[in-house]
């Protein structure tokens, strides 16, 4: 194992020293998170998540029309930036696989920024909710502002909760929505997380892994085998290896790349979608919406606040010693109102 180790100590060292700059929520609640994400992933696989999803025969103006009813319902301000995404050529329909997945995606060069959305065409109402989701990214991008780094997949996924709420009180059918889609992200994302959190609880508590790793983690936070930890260190060793083998040109030109390679496709975001989806549900079933809005419209007034202070403003308080708990009845609450089965 000690080479193993070596390895991981090199790729937890650049992970680190890019996420000083960039993410210290993660860094100093590392173990708040893997106890959070603890209980969601057994709550999640309670639940039945899959289902038969319909197409059905929805043109570009019947997506982009009913999402603009939906926009409007948020805030009508919105409505003049929205008509003008296609005639700017920001928003852009893939039919034929041409986009992997759908997505917002910000250039920035250095005489300007430009914001587009790419969505790639499920020729279901699920295009729908999509549409909205890329939209409130569109809305809430502020560059080098780190509260969008840190709430933008909240924001985007409770107004797609929203949307999917609006839809189901049109009378839409839940089997053209594909209305569980983003609880299947997030069990994947969920189960990524878990296969490593402890990794990285243990590197950046405690320093370098080494032998002795296991025998504090035992000692200081949970039980578990030693042969557990070591598959664990294996696979995410192998799991990091695949990133950066998928990023070797890029690499190869500028090798001071890879801590934000390895975090913006591994760490930072698993666990950004996973908190930002327990948020939004917990928003969604105790929050008011108006008070959601002025946050994405207002994200500036946070930019040197803490994401408490940020998550306050709407009626969530992360540092509630019950909000754990909390967090995990809105979402059993959540997928028991849609007639979500448990499979326990």
């Amino acid at each position: 194992m000690n080479e193993i180790y070596t390895k991981l100590n090199y790729y937890l060292n650049e992970i680190c020293n890019y996420l000083k700059g960039k993410d210290f929520f993660l860094l100093d609640n590392i173990n708040n998170i893997s106890v959070l994400n603890d209980k969601l992933n057994n709550l999640i696989y309670e639940y039945n998540l899959d289902y038969e999803v319909k197409q059905n025969h929805l043109t570009f103006l019947d997506v982009y029309n009913l999402a603009r009813e939906i926009i409007a319902s948020i805030d009508k301000d919105y409505l003049p930036i929205y008509d003008k995404l296609v005639t700017s050529g920001e928003l852009d329909f893939g039919y034929e696989g041409e986009y992997g997945s759908s997505c917002f995606e910000a250039k920035i060069t250095k005489s300007n920024t430009q914001k587009l959305i790419n969505i790639a065409r499920e020729f279901s109402y699920r295009d729908v909710v999509t549409l909205v989701h890329e939209f409130i990214h569109y809305i809430s991008y502020k560059e080098n502002n780190i509260m969008d780094y840190y709430l933008c997949e909240f924001l985007a996924i409770y107004f797609e909760t929203y949307a999917i709420n609006y839809l189901f009180k049109k009378g839409i059918p839940k089997e053209e929505l594909d209305y569980l889609k983003r609880f299947r992200i997030l069990k994947r994302d969920s189960n990524r997380l878990y296969s490593y959190e402890v990794i990285f609880l243990v590197y950046t508590t405690f320093g370098n892994l080494s032998d002795n790793s296991y025998t504090l983690l035992k000692q200081f936070y949970m039980n578990m085998t030693k042969d557990s930890f070591e598959k664990e260190c294996k696979n995410f060793y192998k799991g990091l290896e695949v990133i950066k083998e998928e990023h070797k040109f890029e690499l190869r030109d500028n090798p001071k790349l890879l801590g934000k390679i390895l975090s913006e496709e591994f760490i930072a975001a698993d666990y950004r979608y996973v908190l930002g989806t327990i948020l939004a549900i917990y928003a969604f079933q105790y929050g008011n919406m108006k008070d959601v809005i002025y946050l994405t419209n207002h994200l500036e007034e946070f930019k040197d606040k803490s994401i408490m202070e940020a998550c306050a403003s709407i009626g969530v308080y992360l540092d509630d010693p019950e909000f754990n708990n909390k967090a995990m009845t809105a979402i059993d609450k959540y997928l028991s109102s849609l007639g979500v089965s448990k499979t326990r």
